[in-house]
């Protein structure tokens, strides 16, 4: 089952990816419009991979062209990269799980926690992306004064499902070859007999009777009262969340 990519859960993606290049690399990051990928083939140069497990199992991609991880590295760094190498590489793997981090840290507040594994990355033209499960690829453009770059989110929902623990407990339905016993009625409790008072003698007096005084009724109790098209609307709930801060 596929998860729902709202805003709730997207939000916290288009943050962590701000947050870290600004933090990390000082370059400016632009948010493009959000839409749905219908192949599995990366769109730059080099891609870090993610997969993630928790309230949904998948993965998380971070595909970027050559000139923006250029540029990010060399700002991150201090030192000025002119290809992609080993140390591009591992900056790329280091970024995507930075990223990953910062959103999952977001999620788990909304009760959405995960766990993540170490990434992997891709280098190449034209690379293949192995995302887990067959759910729709959400792709989050983005652009840098260097280029250009991608986060691909591919989820599938959990199947396991926890129980509410304030729901009332299930009663087990009798078994087809054990037949339900009925139970017997209860009885009706019989009167306990009383002794009869024995009669006074015929000599003697007739006992004379204490007079009663009246009783009075005693007034009845008062009554108590008695005592519940995605694409657009994401990008635009982000801007305006970010209008308002």
């Amino acid at each position: 089952m596929s998860i729902r990519y709202d805003v709730a859960f997207i939000n916290p993606f288009l943050g962590a990816v701000i947050n870290v290049l600004e933090t990390m690399a000082m370059v400016q990051v632009t948010p493009g419009r959000p839409f749905v990928k219908t192949d599995r083939a990366a769109t730059g140069d080099v891609t870090g991979l993610i997969g993630v497990t928790g309230f949904a199992t998948g993965t998380m991609a971070l595909t970027m062209s050559q000139g923006a991880i250029l540029d990010i590295v060399t700002n991150m760094v201090g030192e000025q990269y002119t290809k992609i190498n080993d140390e591009v590489a591992d900056a790329v793997g280091e970024l995507t799980n930075m990223i990953s981090g910062q959103a999952r840290r977001s999620l788990s507040e909304n009760g959405m926690t995960f766990k993540a594994s170490t990434p992997s990355v891709i280098v190449g033209k034209g690379h293949q992306v192995n995302h887990v499960g067959a759910g729709p690829i959400l792709s989050i453009p983005f652009s840098t004064s260097g280029g250009d770059f991608i986060v691909e989110i591919c989820f599938t929902k959990s199947e396991k499902i926890e129980e509410d623990p304030q729901a009332a407990p299930r009663q087990q339905a009798p078994k087809n070859d054990e037949p339900a016993k009925p139970q017997p009625a209860a009885q009706p409790k019989k009167p306990t007999p009383q002794a009869a008072s024995p009669a006074p003698p015929k000599d003697s007096p007739a006992p004379q009777q204490a007079a009663r005084a009246p009783q009075q009724a005693t007034p009845a109790a008062k009554p108590v009262a008695a005592q519940q098209d995605m694409e657009d609307d994401l990008l635009a709930d982000h801007f305006k969340d970010k209008q308002n801060s």
